[in-house]
């Protein structure tokens, strides 16, 4: 179950980035002059002083930025329909067929109109040319699907690593907020243990700093949190004050009332309280609005891939 959740999170969370357009320029431009003529490969010949073969390079090279792009392109739509991770067998069969074989194909049809026109010796000359240029093509189209698939396994691997430090970085966190919240839940009890009766309990109190002062807000009273880079604040219900704090929000969403807090795009935790209305936007992520007593400083969104559960979560009594 670890393992599933895992993947769903990697899928919609990643999108895996195979070929950069810069490198693929690049590619295309070096490939085009191998695919035009692979026997004479950077041989610098009178070859190159004819203003015909620069147009026969540029088309070339065309062709193969099209058949990058394209390749591109397939593997990232393959990866929202069918992962490698979870449905090995169908992937490998679609990525054989409209990976490898109809790419091919059609680059030689492509590589048929561009050139037939531009040789004045017809099908004489272009057909042998196809026949020999045709096993390397295919050969380069395998090459970049297993590529494209190495690329993908490695990113998996990179996020799987991310996704365990970020896990030990918020268990180190957690045990902190604990020793923290026990050694100051004795501190108050030894202070006012006089004052208080037996009915009365501590309530449960979250380290934050207001400038460089500590201080301490009880869990059940925090309206709003962030969390990025290089802002970490916090906002009560009761205090017009902005406090800091140094925990993410995954660890904090382990000691908070979910049936209260919600988690928002990685970076905010609001409570219920505080939220006015929400509304959809065209690409199916919702758009909160705050309460007129919290000022609103940026935009707050809930992604499309978590909008119902968020909707389930607002509208429950």
């Amino acid at each position: 179950m670890q393992t599933k959740k895992l993947i769903e999170t990697f899928h919609s969370e990643v999108h895996v980035n195979y070929l950069p357009l810069r490198l693929q320029l690049f590619l295309a431009i070096l490939l085009g002059n191998f695919f035009y003529s692979p026997s004479k490969f950077l041989v610098f010949d009178a070859r190159y002083s004819a203003p015909k073969f620069y147009l026969y390079w540029f088309l070339s090279s065309l062709i193969v930025m099209c058949v990058l792009w394209g390749a591109h392109v397939f593997n990232r739509y393959m990866d929202r329909r069918l992962s490698w991770l979870t449905d090995f067998k169908p992937r490998l069969i679609r990525q054989i067929g409209y990976g490898v074989i109809l790419p091919a194909l059609l680059t030689v049809l492509f590589v048929m109109l561009v050139f037939l026109p531009l040789n004045a010796k017809g099908w004489g000359a272009l057909i042998p040319y196809m026949r020999n240029e045709f096993r390397f093509l295919f050969l380069f189209i395998f090459i970049l699907n297993l590529l494209f698939l190495v690329i993908y396994v490695m990113r998996f691997a990179r996020f799987v690593k991310d996704q365990y430090l970020e896990a030990e970085m918020e268990r180190t966190a957690l045990k902190e907020m604990i020793v923290n919240y026990e050694a100051l839940q004795l501190k108050l009890e030894d202070e006012r243990s006089e004052n208080l009766s037996d009915s009365v309990k501590l309530a449960p109190c979250l380290g934050v700093k207001y400038g460089y002062e500590d201080n301490y807000v009880a869990l059940d009273g925090i309206a709003f949190i962030k969390s990025s880079a290089n802002d970490k604040k916090l906002l009560t219900l009761t205090s017009s004050k902005e406090y800091t704090h140094n925990y993410s929000l995954e660890t904090l969403m382990k000691v908070l009332d979910h049936d209260q807090y919600y988690l928002m795009y990685r970076r905010y935790i609001v409570n219920r309280s505080i939220i006015k209305e929400y509304r959809a936007l065209e690409n199916s992520i919702l758009a909160i609005e705050l309460k007129p007593d919290f000022e609103q400083q940026e935009d707050i969104f809930v992604s499309r891939y978590h909008a119902a559960d968020f909707k389930r979560w607002f509208e429950k009594e």
